[in-house]
């Protein structure tokens, strides 16, 4: 005997003796506890050994093909039938029921007595049960009771016995059909996608028009995050399916996550069409249509889906954005979102929506701050970078410059940090008089992407604020002409530091509010420039502006609340 092949008859041999010695129980349907099958009496490990090994070999690969090839060659009136040709046949028509619902399997199944462990197992893996008691006797006796996969949604107890098992039968037969897709729906479960797409594409290339098999394949692909091979796996079979769901909600969801919402949206009508009563589509369109600015709809179908369910978390999720972004209603969106906190403690987009509610209106949301919420998302997901960057803008905003560089160093250090982290880092590095750090980071930012307007704005930040006077400008006026108005406003603002007398600052202050009225520096530094000339009247004026802008920054709202205290007196 060769090698490989000891090692698969140790493999078969170890699953048979360890599961014989499994004590007996009594198999309970249904139950979550792990179930073992009493041991049948035993039968030879040569069962099948009257039968051809051209057929045993259609049974071991378990597609549609060979099962019919499989029946044909046995079938003969039901009175001729030898007791294990009976129990083949009704094991295949076992496994295409299981695996292969889409695939017509008329043909007459002989009545078996059952006492054998192929239909045993067959049986088991009906009630959700996986068969330990089969003997693993052979390829079928190995394979047969990982079909409960295909059954059973709730219980992973068997996980890890049903892949050994699945990969003793592909040592055995590499080329089964039926081992390779049940390795990949196992992988699948195991949240392991990216693994299972071999697999399916293997045993596709055995039986290549099987909706299973291709459909597995999809799937598998959306779940790997390869949404636009996913997209075209699963728009290809829609072609033949018209009016398969589960390929309009795959469309949908990978059309979804590539941003098509147009696209988007035709699938998930596709879907209403067929069930109008589908909530989760109901409310899958509501997000979409909230995503496009369409309130007003997106609102009426959240109404629609509240009469039946409003404590879903998509739903509280979805209201709370409505009424942040559309009525303007930060105390109604925080009291939502409460209600989600309150029915969803521990999910990380709950918790960091909440965060920025609290963030932006400066409010606790279910009793916590925008740090303590920011910091319950970085306890269940350290490398989330949104929630570390509402931490580190609460940092900003409470100038606690040293605990803000803490936070955001380690994530600029690690190479994964967004724009946005990066961009504040470098305000930090220039609170904290670090300007040579400050500098690198944002040349490195400048030079990586010249083009966007994060980088271009922490660049500049970083010459006005090491006082590279020269360079500086030369950059300002090389963006200014093709420069949006809002990005010419901050080009203004900056280049303001460098103007020679203060009439020259402020005119080039009131071009930064021409470009765009809501400029809170330009506004601020109006406000400063005021002050310290001792015109209180302006200050308190431009001062007022930056308040209406950010009305829960806590700094400008105590230095207003003492300009009214002094004018007041």
């Amino acid at each position: 005997m060769n090698t490989k092949g000891h090692v698969v008859l140790c493999a078969v041999c170890f699953l048979f003796f360890s599961c014989a010695s499994t004590p007996k129980q009594s198999a309970r349907s249904g139950s979550g506890e792990s179930v073992s099958i009493p041991l049948p009496q035993q039968k030879a490990r040569t069962y099948f050994s009257s039968i051809p090994a051209g057929i045993m070999e259609l049974a071991e690969d378990g597609s549609p093909e060979s099962l019919r090839q499989l029946y044909a060659l046995l079938h003969k009136p039901a009175d001729e039938y030898t007791e294990p040709e009976k129990v083949l046949l009704y094991a295949a028509h076992g496994i295409m029921a299981f695996a292969w619902p889409s695939e017509p399997a008329a043909w007459d199944v002989p009545a078996v007595s059952g006492n054998d462990p192929y239909s045993g197992a067959l049986d088991s893996a009906r009630r959700g049960i996986y068969d330990s008691s089969t003997g693993n006797s052979d390829f079928l006796t190995i394979l047969l009771p990982s079909l409960v996969l295909l059954s059973s949604s709730s219980r992973t107890d068997y996980f890890p016995q049903a892949e050994k098992a699945i990969d003793v039968a592909l040592e055995l037969r590499p080329s089964s059909v039926l081992a390779g897709y049940l390795m990949g729906v196992l992988l699948v479960k195991e949240g392991r996608a990216a693994d299972s797409v071999a697999y399916f594409q293997k045993a596709l290339s055995g039986s290549p028009s099987v909706y299973e098999l291709n459909f597995a394949l999809a799937n598998a692909l959306y779940r790997a995050g390869n949404y636009r091979d996913a997209l075209a796996k699963a728009s290809s079979l829609l072609e033949r399916l018209p009016n398969s769901l589960p390929l309009l909600e795959l469309c949908a969801e990978s059309s979804y996550a590539l941003g098509n919402l147009e696209e988007t949206e035709s699938y998930i009508l596709r879907v209403l069409t067929i069930e109008p009563e589908n909530l989760r589509y109901v409310l899958f369109r509501a997000r979409i249509l909230a995503s496009r600015g369409d309130y007003i709809r997106a609102s009426s179908l959240l109404d629609v889906y509240a009469k039946t369910d409003s404590t879903a978390r998509d739903y509280l999720l979805l209201r709370a954005q409505l009424q942040r972004e559309w009525n303007k209603n930060v105390t109604a969106s925080g009291e939502t979102i409460s209600r989600a906190l309150s029915l969803y403690p521990n999910d990380v987009e709950v918790l960091l929506f909440a965060a920025e509610i609290a963030s932006d209106a400066n409010i606790r949301v279910g009793g916590l701050s925008a740090m303590e919420l920011a910091d319950k998302v970085l306890a269940l997901d350290p490398r989330n970078e949104a929630a570390a960057r509402i931490s580190v803008s609460e940092l900003i905003k409470k100038e606690m410059w040293q605990e803000a560089y803490n936070v955001s160093g380690p994530l600029v250090a690690s190479g994964n940090a967004g724009i946005e982290i990066m961009v504040d880092y470098v305000t930090i590095c220039i609170a904290l008089s670090r300007n040579d750090e400050a500098m690198r980071v944002a040349s490195s930012m400048y030079k990586n992407a010249p083009r966007d307007e994060s980088a271009q704005q922490a660049y500049i930040k970083a010459l006005v604020r090491t006082n590279q006077r020269a360079q500086a400008v030369q950059v300002i006026n090389s963006l200014m002409p093709s420069a949006s108005l809002r990005m010419k406003s901050f080009l203004y603002y900056e280049r303001s530091f460098f103007a020679d007398t203060e009439d020259a600052a402020l005119s080039e202050l009131r071009s930064s509010l021409t470009s765009n009225p809501r400029n809170k520096d330009a506004l601020f530094r109006l406000y400063e420039i005021y002050y310290n000339k001792k015109d209180w009247r302006r200050a308190q004026y431009y001062l007022k502006q930056v308040v209406a802008l950010d009305p829960y920054n806590p700094s400008v709202l105590q230095k207003n609340a003492e300009l009214d205290s002094f004018l007041g007196k």
